[in-house]
C-alpha cells in the first residue's frame, strides 16, 4: 500500500469540499455527496475547516493532534458506503445491533470507525492491504457485545 501524493490527497479533499458547499448552498448532490454531507453535518467541530479552500486541501495534520478531521471523515464515509451496500455484511448488521443496544447512529458509527481505524492503520504500517477477514471478524464482536 503506497502513500497517496500530494495531488492526490488533494482531489479527494477537494470531493468532500465540493460536495459540503453544494449541500450548503442547496444544490442538487450526488448520492455520494449526500452521503458526505451527510458525514460532514454530523461533525460539527470541522465545519470550520471548510471556511478556507486552500488551507483544508493543504493542511497537514499531526498524530498528537488527534484523529485526522480528514481521516475521520472519511472513514465515516467508508463505513456509511458498507452499510449501504452491506459489504462487508457484519457493518449493516453491527450498525443494527449497537442501536437496538440504545446507541444512536453516530455513537454507533463511532464504535465501528475506531475498528476500520485500527484496521487501516496496522495496513498501513505493514505496507499491504486492509485485512478484510479480521475487520468481519472484529465487527461480529460487536455483534456479541
Amino acid at each position: 500500500m503506497t502513500q497517496p501524493s500530494r495531488e492526490q490527497l488533494r482531489a479527494h479533499r477537494r470531493i468532500f469540499w465540493d460536495a459540503w458547499q453544494k449541500a450548503n448552498q442547496g444544490l442538487p448532490l450526488t448520492a455520494l455527496e449526500v452521503r458526505i454531507a451527510r458525514v460532514v453535518r454530523m461533525h460539527p467541530e470541522y465545519h470550520h475547516l471548510f471556511d478556507d479552500l486552500d488551507a483544508f486541501l493543504d493542511r497537514d495534520f499531526q498524530v498528537d493532534d488527534g484523529m485526522n478531521p480528514y481521516l475521520h471523515l472519511s472513514l465515516h464515509l467508508a463505513l456509511e458506503e458498507q452499510v449501504a451496500i452491506k459489504h462487508p455484511p457484519e457493518a449493516a448488521m453491527a450498525l443494527e445491533s449497537l442501536m437496538r443496544q440504545g446507541l444512536d447512529r453516530h455513537q454507533a458509527l463511532h464504535q465501528m470507525l475506531e475498528i476500520l481505524a485500527e484496521v487501516v492503520y496496522y495496513a498501513q504500517r505493514a505496507g499491504g492491504e486492509p485485512d478484510v477477514a479480521r475487520y468481519a471478524l472484529r465487527l461480529r464482536e460487536l455483534l456479541r457485545a
